[in-house]
This record gives structure tokens, sequence and C-alpha cells, in this order.
């Protein structure tokens, strides 16, 4: 089941109006979300919920055990270990099927189990995965206690709207919101959460979507005759904000849908295309992957408390198994190492005499140079997500080479032609960095509650709430609605 769907309107139709009735009725109010959230995972596929309830019930066990255990970091191993292997299991097992059979018949025969057809990889298990080892971690630190109640601790989990894809909250983000003294009674923000929603589905149905339908034929048929000579590079573009778009919609709707039923989450994008240098990108491109990476494995590590080498190695060694994370393909490996290899750059660059020259020669020149540095980091990003659309080296090479060897007949060319499209693009950019130069975003909490708040701002906002969200339909593309693209990870 998916945010774009029918069946999706018609479960949040009934869920919603059920959580209400239940008023301030505690045990009820969790049912109906647990219930929601089991019928909205296995609605496709019923056994997928026999996975979810073992990650539920493991993880819910461990954190029990690391509360009470003397030695605390063995049960923390073994939840850790469940979690991983059994996301190793399902996500790699192919690849790595793949790349071990030319040296075994035995390998090779194998091999023929995990085409598409008869294996798949459960939907959200990455997202889930780090959610409860996140959860283990920080029963482990200390920083939260032990969830005593299962129905609670499964409901942290497997939430419907963060369940498929993010973001990836801490305990202290939701499930300690789920006790008795804190259990949301009403809607938080619903002005800001109604505004979310539309800004998502907009953002899917209309912008994502449609550059789908741009640029699937050019990457379909990349490295093909049907492709040779054609300029990717406004293919490459396009693909860089389709999946911004694809995904941080899902991060608005997961928002909105939370802030209806009460719970505030953490952002996962902070308008990361105007990022001046790599390791910024990082801090605002999926920001709660990040901070996972950054406070359950590259600080573990040593972080950047260690000195020379170390450090720069445990920065790739994240950046590599954050690559990996994305995807069973080693290509997704080697786009995490190319994003290590530009962070790395980065902070030599920073710390090198030149820089700190420029920086103190002139404050006015370092405003000048900070547009191209977000023009350099802006297209060494598009450049390298090639190796994450594309799954095979062949066809990324193939791509980063016609970026800059390419037929002047062919500069524009299929989807990249379509001028309405980069017009929608211009005037969607125009209006959001206007809107946020001018301050018009809903303001977190307190603007809700604002004695200040006149009943003409309230109604303005619920009618643009609604004009979006009408234009998001009325303007979707005809057909099968494609399904997120984070959804595969």
């Amino acid at each position: 089941m998916t945010f774009t769907g029918t069946p999706f309107l018609i479960l949040l139709l009934v869920t919603y109006p059920l959580w209400l009735l239940c008023k301030q009725r505690y045990w009820p109010k969790l049912f109906v979300l647990l219930a929601a959230s089991l019928v909205f995972y296995g609605h496709d596929d019923w056994r997928l919920l026999l996975l979810l309830g073992a990650y539920g019930v493991v993880d819910w066990a461990v954190a029990q055990s690391i509360g009470r255990a003397r030695q605390p970091r063995l049960p923390l191993s073994l939840g850790i270990v469940f979690n991983l292997g059994v996301l190793v299991f399902w996500k790699y097992t192919p690849m790595l099927l793949r790349t071990l059979a030319p040296l075994s018949p035995r390998l090779a025969q194998l091999r023929s189990l995990t085409v598409p057809d008869v294996w798949s990889v459960p939907v959200g298990l990455s997202f889930y995965s780090f959610t409860g080892i996140a959860y283990m971690v920080d029963v482990y630190r200390g920083i939260t206690p032990a969830e005593r109640n299962v129905v609670r601790s499964a409901l942290h989990l497997s939430f419907f709207p963060h369940l498929m894809a993010g973001p990836i909250l801490r305990a202290d983000e939701f499930l300690t919101k789920l006790r008795p003294e804190r259990l949301p009674q009403r809607a938080e923000a619903p002005r800001e959460a109604a505004l979310l929603l539309a800004r998502g589905y907009f953002k899917k149905m209309v912008l994502a979507d449609r550059i789908a339908l741009a640029i699937d034929p050019f990457f379909l048929h990349v490295g093909e005759p049907a492709t040779a000579g054609v300029w990717s590079l406004p293919f490459l573009y396009l693909y860089a904000f389709q999946i911004y778009f694809d995904f941080s919609g899902y991060t608005d709707i997961a928002r909105g849908l939370a802030l209806f039923f009460g719970f505030r989450w953490p952002d996962n994008f902070n308008l990361p295309y105007l990022a001046a240098s790599p390791r910024e990108f990082w801090q605002r491109w999926h920001m709660t992957l990040s901070r996972f990476l950054r406070d359950y494995l590259y600080i573990p590590l040593g972080g950047n408390r260690v000195a020379g080498w170390r450090t720069q190695l445990n920065v790739m060694i994240t950046m590599l198994l954050g690559g990996l994370w994305h995807g069973g393909n080693w290509s997704f490996l080697l786009w995490g190492g190319l994003h290590g290899g530009y962070v790395l750059a980065h902070r030599e660059w920073a710390a090198s005499r030149v820089r700190n020259h420029l920086r103190e020669r002139s404050a006015a020149l370092t405003v000048v140079l900070r547009p191209v540095a977000v023009a350099l980091t802006f297209n060494v990003v598009c450049l390298t997500w090639s190796f994450f659309r594309l799954t095979t080296l062949h066809q990324s090479l193939a791509c980063l080479r016609s970026s800059f060897v390419f037929d002047a007949d062919k500069l524009f060319s299929g989807g990249s032609r379509d001028l309405s499209l980069w017009l929608l693009l211009a005037t969607y950019g125009a209006i959001i960095l206007a809107a946020h130069w001018f301050n018009l975003f809903p303001q977190p909490e307190a603007s809700e509650v604002d004695p200040r708040r006149t009943a003409f701002a309230d109604g303005f906002a619920w009618g643009v709430a609604l004009t979006v969200l009408t234009l998001a339909v009325l303007l979707a593309p005809n057909g099968e609605t494609p399904s997120f693209i984070y959804f595969q990870f």
C-alpha cells in the first residue's frame, strides 16, 4: 500500500475518525493506530507481517534484556546481529550470488532464484531495521529506558507514516510519546500538517512522476544504440530533481500524517542542492540517515577523535556502508565511496592555506565564491547519481562519458527537450525560494497557538493547502502512479 493509492485513502478515512472517536481512551487509541499500521503493511502481502512481527518481538525482548543484564553488551550484540543479519540476507544475497556465481556451478544454479519474480526485498526493511538498532543502542547507552509494553514497542516500529521509508526515528522522538502521560489527544498543528501533505503530494504526483516519464526511456537504454550520442547531463539533472521530489515528498506526507495524529517528527531535507560542500550536502540530504550513520557508526569507530588517517578511514567506512545500505548492487558501494572521497577532499581544502587566505582576505570574496561552490557541489552530486540510478558499471560509465562527449545535434533530445517541464521546475523553485526568503512557511508548534493569528491567516493557509492538493490530483500524469523510489531500499 502506498500513500498515493485508493486503498490508503480508504484506510485513512476509516482510521482517523476512529482515532478521534477514542478521545482520551488510551488503549483503544493505541490499538487503532497499530491495527491501521498492520493493514497498511500487510495489504499487498500478508507474509510481510511475519517478518515485521519477528523484528518487533526481538527488538522488544533485547531491549528488556539490556535493561536488566549486568553485561548488556551481549544482548545488544545479539539484537544487532539479528537486525543486520536478516537485512543482509534479504538485501544482499542476490548481489553475492551474482558475484560468486562464476566460481561454482552450484552457485550459478542458485543465482536463478534471485530474479525479481522469485526474490524481492521486503519493502521498508532497511528503515525498520535501523529504527530497531537505534532503539536498542539508546537503551544500552541509557538515553532511553527499555519499553516494557510490547504494544507500544510494536507501534514505535511499525507506525504506518514512517514504516516504509522513514524518517528514521529515535525513541525520544516517538516511542516515549506513546506513554499514557504523553500520548497526544488531538492533532498537532493541523494547518502545518495540511500544508505538508499538500506539498508532499504535489512533489510526488506532479513533479517526481512527471520527471520519471520524461527520463525513464533514456535510462532504460543507456549504452545502447538508441541513446548513442545523446547528452546525458540534462537527464542526470532531472534525475537529481526526481529523487529529491520523490523522497522529500514522502517525508512531507509522513510528517503531515504524524502531525494529524499529534506527533512532530524531524525533517529529512533542507534544500540539499543549495549546499556549498559535500559535507554540507549530507547535512541537508536524508538527514535522519546521516545522523544515524554519525551517531551509531562514525562516532563508535572513533569519529574525528582519532588523528590523521584514522579519521579519514572512519569517514570512508561510514560513507561506503551508507552507500551500500541503499541497495544490493556494487554500484551503491561505489556511489558511497565517491561521496566519501568528496568529503575527504573538501576537508583537505577547508584546512588548506589557500582557503584560509581567501577567507581572511575579503569577506566579500567569500560571498562571491559561495555560488561557485554550490554549483560545483551540485554538479559532482549529479554526476555521481549515475552510479545510483544505473545498476551496472558499464551503463554508469557510459552515462558519465556522454555527459562530456555527445553529438551537437542531440544536445537536447527525448524528455530533456520538454520545455514545459523545465518551466514547471523553475517556477516551483522560485516559489519555494521566495517562501523561504520571506519566511512564509508555518512555524513549528507556537504558530498554531499564537494569539495574534487571525481567521484570515487560517483560512488562507487552508485554502492554499486545498488548492495545492487539488492541483496535485489534477496535474498528476495519467495511468499507474510509480512507487516511491526509496521503497526499494
